[in-house]
């Protein structure tokens, strides 16, 4: 997987991640809030849960009710009771049942009872819930004593005993009760015990404060008799208000509760984002401080307080935060240890540079001396010089000049074909005679009259298109190498062999020392001047670097194997004009 996939990858899991978090944090307020809801709603009256909200609070199974400790003391708080009834009538439950509330109902008495609210002295309210794939019907009843005191009051005014509604007066203040009776038109024509009692029927009132509100200072029931065309209202202070709990509290309660969350949820935001930041800025500023160092010239890697790498754990292996980021990493490391190398060698190629200008001016002011003090001798008026010592001093001068000449020559050379400069004038060249005439030249040359030099081919002729100037420059410059820095004695074999109907190899052995493995290393490049024995440095340094120039040049490859003690074979590889004629032909 490439960076781009990974990062993709990478960031779209992240921010998965992210929103998975996200939405179990709001699931979780979420059901806090219902929580909360539930647990407010049970301490203002158990009538305001709803069916699911109970279905939490009991369990039965086998046929064993257990119903949360939680349930009854808010049924107790309220003065109430509680039953639960199978699907068939059957009292599963009963917790401060009063006695004249049947504890056993056939299913029609029992639907009788229930839907019956006003012949009832309490106020029913009832719930069907499914526990274990199985219906049960919890009913929950609190006193309604406002009930019994209008059932009174109707009673009362339909008699004429003054005694009777005496007594009915006197038990309405007992209950701190009071009542107001309104006639057809809804005119006030009787009241008792209440301090404010409006003059005209207002139902707004009735209905606000009646049953269905339960957290009320007063339960007021109002009944319409239809035989004296009356409406009777009966009010009573409610024994379980709670002071300061309103109706609405579930609406203030989910404004607090979405506040909280929302401030949790902008904190987890920001600790979240900051996380976030900090987890995929690390790395990139791991990065950005790499890349400094490495432009300060630090080829290390940055490492933090302990001493080691900031991406990597105490175990040494990459922290998860920076594998997306690895390909960039190893990167980075190639990088740095590239440019710690380019800069070892390029130290090394200045100190090659410095020691090869030094050789090369000891080269130059070794002839120069020479060449001075011949020509100061010819100068000097004080001695009469014979035609044969001028003759002496001339030739020593022109070959003092010769090998300047070619010093500069060789220069000039290596620069021109680093820089492409160099013309190439290729022709067809017969290949196996041409090296074997620079093979008789070197064997008949005095400097090399030690060395016992021999020629191989495996075929007659071979003709490719060279330059003739400079592939007899390539050989000539490997062959004067190979005899130059090998001791006397030393076998040096000249081999041209074809190899293919397009190519041929020209390999130049001996059995001299070998080189070790710096030299080997550095044999073509500019300026090193090394050799199998170390004992002869003269020179520019640019042998062998042209002499592979040259290979390149002509579109051949060139390859050194050597090793110490075991001599050294350079091996070149051209390509041809036409097949080869072999010896048989």
């Amino acid at each position: 997987m490439n960076l781009r996939n990974k990062l993709i990858f990478q960031y779209v899991r992240q921010l998965f991640g992210f929103l998975l978090v996200l939405l179990l944090f709001l699931i979780i307020a979420m059901l806090g809030l219902g929580w909360r809801i539930m647990n407010e709603q049970l301490s203002i009256d158990l009538s305001r849960l709803n069916a699911s909200d109970l279905t939490l609070k009991i369990d039965y199974e086998a046929e064993r009710i257990h119903v949360n400790p939680e349930i009854e003391k808010s049924v107790a708080r309220h003065q109430g009771w509680l039953q639960i009834i199978d699907k068939h009538g059957k009292i599963l439950y009963n917790y401060r049942t009063p006695a004249d509330v049947p504890s056993q109902f056939g299913p029609g008495e029992w639907i009788a009872y229930v839907e019956n609210r006003d012949a009832s002295r309490y106020h029913i309210t009832h719930w069907v819930i499914n526990q274990s794939d199985e219906n049960i019907i919890i009913v929950y009843g609190t006193p309604a004593p406002e009930k019994e005191m209008i059932k009174r009051l109707i009673a009362a005014k339909t008699g004429t005993s003054k005694e009777t509604w005496n007594e009915l007066n006197k038990s309405f203040s007992r209950e701190k009760a009071w009542y107001l009776v309104y006639d057809r038109a809804g005119k006030l024509i009787h009241q008792w015990n209440h301090p404010n009692a409006s003059a005209q029927l207002d139902m707004t009132e009735v209905l606000q404060n009646g049953e269905i509100a339960k957290n009320v200072p007063v339960h007021i029931t109002s009944r319409y008799d239809k035989n004296s065309d009356l409406t009777y209202v009966v009010g009573i202070p409610n024994p379980t208000y709670q002071s300061g709990v309103q109706e609405t509290s579930e609406d203030v309660m989910v404004k607090e509760t979405f506040l909280q969350i929302g401030i949790l949820l902008i904190l987890v935001v920001l600790f979240a984002g900051s996380w976030y930041a900090w987890r995929v800025g690390k790395p990139l500023l791991h990065m950005v401080n790499w890349l400094e160092r490495l432009a300060q010239g630090r080829y290390e890697e940055p490492i933090g307080k302990k001493g080691k790498p900031i991406g990597r754990n105490w175990r040494g292996k990459e922290k998860k935060s920076f594998r997306v980021f690895k390909d960039v990493f190893d990167a980075l490391r190639h990088l740095s240890e590239t440019l710690r190398s380019n800069e070892k060698l390029q130290r090394e190629i200045e100190q090659t540079r410095e020691e090869w200008i030094t050789g090369l001016s000891h080269d130059l002011k070794t002839p120069l001396s020479s060449i001075y003090g011949y020509a100061t001798f010819l100068e000097s008026e004080q001695y009469e010089w014979d035609r044969k010592e001028v003759s002496e001093f001339g030739k020593t001068i022109r070959e003092k000049s010769d090998y300047m000449n070619g010093l500069i020559e060789d220069l000039n050379l290596t620069y021109r074909l680093k820089n492409q400069a160099l013309p190439m004038v290729k022709q067809p060249v017969a290949i196996v005679e041409t090296i074997r005439r620079i093979v008789v030249d070197m064997v008949n040359d005095p400097s090399s009259s030690l060395h016992d030099i021999e020629f191989s081919a495996n075929v007659q002729s071979i003709t490719a298109e060279v330059d003739p100037i400079w592939f007899r420059r390539i050989i000539v410059n490997i062959l004067t190498n190979a005899i130059k820095y090998t001791p006397a004695g030393t076998h040096v074999l000249v081999e041209v062999q074809s190899i293919a109907a397009d190519q041929f190899v020209v390999k130049i052995a001996d059995n001299g020392p070998g080189m070790d493995e710096t030299t080997l290393a550095n044999l073509f490049e500019r300026y090193y001047r090394g050799g199998h024995t170390g004992e002869n440095t003269s020179g520019t340094g640019l042998g062998m670097a042209i002499a592979k120039q040259l290979v390149l040049a002509h579109r051949g490859e060139i390859t050194v194997d050597s090793k110490l003690g075991s001599g050294t074979v350079v091996v070149m590889t051209f390509p041809v004009l036409r097949p080869p004629v072999s010896w048989s032909s």
